[in-house]
């Protein structure tokens, strides 16, 4: 009967997190539904990889840091037939594919799209 009270949590924290919304793949298909067919992503990416951000404008640099420092995660979305750049190991994913634009998701919405400058 001791081990009544463990089952009853571990069983809540199972079915919570199993139902939780959120979390890097439900980011992706907002992005995925955002962009449409045809295109590829890259990410995501968090405040950590700020690498990342070296396609865009300065100013677009400044608003991007921002959404991430907010807790937004971030998506390199490039076009087709790319990814074929080698890049050295520990590069960032910008570096390796054309980037086009960056998206931002928060909350299952897209919070911040720039198109890349470089």
């Amino acid at each position: 009967m001791r081990s009544f009270p463990f089952i009853v949590l571990f069983l809540s924290l199972l079915c919570s997190c199993s139902t939780t919304p959120g979390g890097p793949e439900v980011a992706r298909e907002v992005v995925l539904q955002h962009i449409g067919p045809g295109v590829g992503t890259a990410g995501p990416f968090n405040r950590k990889d700020k690498k990342e951000l070296g396609s865009l404008s300065p100013q677009d640099r400044s608003t991007a840091i921002t959404l991430l420092d907010r807790g937004a995660l971030g998506f390199l979305v490039f076009g087709p037939d790319n990814g074929t750049q080698p890049a050295a190991t520990g590069a960032a994913l910008a570096d390796m594919v054309k980037v086009d634009r960056i998206l931002f998701v928060q909350g299952g919405k897209i919070v911040g799209d720039f198109s890349a400058v470089r």
